[in-house]
């Protein structure tokens, strides 16, 4: 099969909009229509539904759409594969939400280098459930996540714990105040949203939504507001008083799990790398220093 079809469904079931997928992928808007009504033949059904400015995929076209992400996944890591070195004998895909990667599994991939030099490191940055496909489709070999899907065919292990302080820009702030403060939701996790939601007598509109601790916290010392932090993280910053706890606020502790495949070929290596993760702990890195904003 032309894979370039494949590529072509992709982004016009991304787009919705096939100008768009034909800017995407550098072609004519013709070139486009052309590869999907070749894709349709093929199949021998229609893929996408076409109305004027609504372009939406069939019922045939959501069945395909995972087996060709699954088509595409797994040529990209054939040929990784066959391009690696001698020298790099093991592969190892290793995903987590974004969350977790720009705070905390960021600064042990050297360390995993280091401890594993024959190992060549894959990584893959998406939501719970995107990383839940990957695994169950083989695609991914670790996903570290907050909440681990309940899946037989997946097994977890915990490798750490974080835990979660209100901090806010100004001195002296209560928990009643904070929707005069400002109020910056970081997503922890199911867990952690369902504890968000009834810490508050009255809801709280936030002034700025986002799955990174590092944005959070870089908002907080730039422009102000409160937000539930690693304590880790913001230790410095609480010593430094650039930040401050919100009286009144206890502190939340959030899980993390290593994810993985209990049919994976590489089982035995994984349980290696886990056992890794674990012996690391997870250490914070800030992109900011206290006092030099």
């Amino acid at each position: 099969m032309d894979l370039s079809l494949l590529r072509t469904f992709l982004e016009v079931s991304k787009t919705r909009h096939f100008g768009q997928a034909a800017q995407n992928l550098h072609l004519t808007q013709s070139a486009v229509s052309f590869r999907i009504r070749q894709l349709e033949e093929m199949v021998g059904i229609e893929l996408f539904t076409r109305q004027r400015n609504n372009i939406r995929l069939t019922v045939a076209g959501e069945r395909l759409l995972p087996h060709a992400e699954n088509l595409l996944a797994g040529w990209q890591l054939a040929l990784q594969d066959v391009g690696m070195s001698d020298a790099q004998d093991t592969q190892l895909t290793l995903g987590g939400i974004s969350n977790l990667w720009g705070t905390f599994l960021q600064s042990i991939l050297p360390r995993l280098a280091n401890e594993f030099p024959g190992l060549s490191i894959r990584t893959e940055i998406n939501s719970h459930q995107e990383l839940t496909r990957s695994l169950l489709a083989g695609r991914l070999d670790i996903a570290v996540v907050l909440d681990p899907p309940n899946s037989a065919e997946l097994e977890n292990c915990r490798i750490g714990q974080i835990e979660l302080v209100l901090v806010s820009h100004k001195n002296g702030v209560e928990l009643s105040e904070i929707d005069k403060t400002g109020y910056v939701f970081v997503d922890w996790g199911t867990a952690f949203n369902m504890k968000n939601a009834k810490l508050f007598r009255t809801p709280v509109m936030p002034i700025l939504h986002t799955e990174q601790s590092q944005i959070a916290l870089e908002f907080l010392i730039t422009y102000g507001g409160v937000a539930f932090l690693p304590r880790a993280l913001v230790e410095p910053y609480l010593i430094n008083k650039d930040l401050y706890l919100v009286e009144g606020a206890e502190s939340v502790s959030r899980e993390v799990y290593a994810v993985y495949g209990r049919q994976n070929p590489g089982y035995q290596d994984l349980i290696s790398v886990i056992n890794k993760l674990v012996e690391f702990e997870l250490k914070p890195q800030a992109n900011l220093q206290p006092s030099e904003i």
